[in-house]
């Protein structure tokens, strides 16, 4: 996790390429349960409920602690098994989930949240203010060196009464709402863990969490989670509009959705495919857009998900990196790109194309402040010569440089991201056919981020970011996070953005708001500190008999079990 500036907003900045398991020894571990193994690619047999999905994900699980998860397998369980104050509701809302409602004053500044009554850990201990206060302690602490570390500085939170704790932030930040979904420990189970001991705690293991399910058992090979029938356990909002007032909608009285889930852990996305069209599974997640539509035959469809994550080319522009200083070679590089044939091509149509770092699903997005760039090589050789660049025979030439210029694009490698890869070659060739030398360098996560990334050794990388459910560009951009380690990876500075960044951040009236954030977006169409690229939905292959799963807008995979209790699951008969 990339230190932010100031208070933190919903969904921390990620730099979604770098897999965390590639930066990090994880503890080992003991399957709690020598249950019968999912062991993949065989489906589960006489042991599967009737209305039990069977979910196939690439990744593995180490721990599901939320304080830990780092996986998508572990954030999948974890989303399930746990539950937050808020929680994603109909068409990218905000909802409450552990909490009954929560109201803001002081311009901002303050948060106070009611915690609802019948809200229950799974081991039936009430859920109280005394556990999210816990939680947003240990996040903070020196001693936790988890992903989340940094996520809730500027925070200060305090118990009113059991149901009852308010956030003061240290400044005004409107993002803060969308961070409230960060799910909540149980500190009747955890208090007198050190928590400098709690990531090789037992807790990872055997979780007892406040969400609709809870986990029967774990190996190395998958999981078995059934549904929780406690009246206290997180529900689901239906997939249906929401009114203006989020308290207004209810859940259901009676929990429903699948009596449990079967996750099969899937080495990579070639096994997870395989399995799929052998029928070993109902679900399944984690493959490319095209591996996805290959799959999802004979009674499977694809559902696509938007997502907050932006993926874009990142020309370095700190000082003394001098090659994409000018506005005019940046305006070539994106002009050059022919991002709608990446969509079209490498997502399989499933994304859109980015005119600007806002989603287009944003209620912040504005289509004329972001402008549109075209696809023209014409156009960008024009641009290119507008900066002084000279072309001759074997390629362009800087002012004063006698020979070509020649640059190297960096990626993450395919078995982390095959996106993120096939893009950079897209890019380079189409930089190629502008008439610039471009070599391709794909290293695995851990040394890109490491020797690459964080030092500034590099000229330009292909990165995937997510935005989070609240379009706050300060930290991605803000000249206080141009230095090493920063989340200003171009280190880009500009003294104009700046100020329309603060400005943007600042708690506000929607109306207002969106101003700030359009006079931003035109500005960020003016100086291409970063070239936007496109947004690509998450797919999710899923079996005719599961029925329900309802697109929504999501910030991660995880999130597509925003609605899981109004899943319905086909009757198949026991084997």
């Amino acid at each position: 996790m990339i230190r932010r500036e100031g208070v933190v907003i919903g969904a921390a900045l990620t730099l979604m390429f770098v897999l965390a398991a590639a930066m990090v020894v994880a503890p080992a571990r003991t399957p709690i349960a020598a249950s019968p193994s999912p062991s993949a690619g065989v489906a589960a047999q006489a042991t599967t409920p009737l209305r039990t999905v069977r979910e196939g994900v690439v990744g593995s699980v180490q721990t599901l602690d939320p304080l830990f998860a780092r996986t998508h397998a572990e954030q999948d369980l974890v989303a399930l098994i746990f539950s937050g104050l808020s929680t994603l509701g109909p068409n990218g809302t905000i909802v409450p989930a552990l909490a009954e409602r929560w109201v803001s004053t002081g311009g901002g500044k303050n948060y106070t949240f009611t915690l609802r009554r019948d809200a229950v850990w799974q081991d039936g201990v009430p859920v109280t203010a005394d556990d999210v206060v816990f939680t947003v302690l240990t996040v903070q602490h020196p001693d936790y060196t988890g992903p989340l570390a940094g996520t809730w500085r500027g925070v200060t939170v305090k118990k009113l009464d059991a149901r009852t704790v308010r956030f003061t932030l240290a400044t005004q930040a409107a993002s803060f709402l969308p961070a409230t979904s960060q799910p909540i420990l149980p500190a009747h189970l955890l208090q007198d863990v050190p928590i400098a001991d709690l990531a090789a705690s037992g807790f990872g293991q055997q979780p007892v969490g406040s969400g609709p399910y809870e986990l029967v058992s774990l190996t190395h090979d998958g999981a078995t989670l059934r549904r929780v029938e406690t009246a206290g356990a997180a529900r689901s909002p239906a997939p249906s509009s929401v009114p203006l007032d989020p308290f207004s909608w209810r859940p259901a009285e009676v929990p429903s959705g699948p009596d449990g889930f079967e996750f099969f852990f899937y080495p990579d996305a070639g096994a997870l495919a395989d399995a799929f069209r052998a029928g070993a599974l109902d679900t399944a997640s984690g493959l490319d857009p095209s591996t996805a539509d290959s799959v999802a035959t004979g009674g499977a469809r694809v559902i696509r998900y938007p997502r907050t994550v932006v993926t874009v080319a990142v020309p370095n522009l700190r000082f003394g990196r001098n090659l994409f200083q000018s506005v005019h070679v940046r305006r070539a590089l994106l002009e050059a790109i022919d991002r709608d044939a990446i969509v079209r091509g490498v997502l399989a149509s499933g994304g859109v194309r980015a005119d600007t770092l806002i989603p287009p699903t944003s209620w912040a997005f504005d289509q004329k402040a972001a402008g549109h760039v075209t696809f023209s090589l014409s156009s960008a050789a024009k641009e290119l010569a507008a900066a002084g660049w000279r072309r001759t025979s074997n390629g362009w030439r800087r002012p004063g440089v006698k020979t070509p210029v020649t640059f190297e694009l960096l990626a993450v490698d395919s078995a982390a991201n095959p996106v993120a890869a096939q893009v950079a070659h897209q890019v380079a060739s189409d930089w190629t056919d502008l008439g610039l030398h471009v070599n391709v360098t794909v290293l695995p996560a851990g040394a890109l981020v490491g020797s690459k990334l964080v030092p500034g050794r590099f000229d330009a990388t292909i990165m995937d970011i997510n935005l989070g459910r609240d379009p706050d560009l300060y930290p991605l951009l803000a000249s206080t996070q141009a230095v090493a380690g920063g989340s200003n990876v171009a280190g880009y500075q500009s003294a104009t953005l700046d100020k329309l960044l603060q400005s943007s951040r600042l708690f506000a009236s929607i109306p207002d708001r969106k101003k700030r954030l359009s006079a931003l977006q035109v500005r960020l169409a003016q100086e291409l500190p970063l070239l936007p690229l496109f947004f690509a939905d998450f797919s999710y292959v899923v079996r005719d008999a599961v029925l329900g799963p309802t697109p929504n807008v999501v910030t991660q995979p995880s999130e597509r079990f925003w609605d899981v209790l109004t899943w319905r699951v086909a009757e198949r008969p026991a084997s």
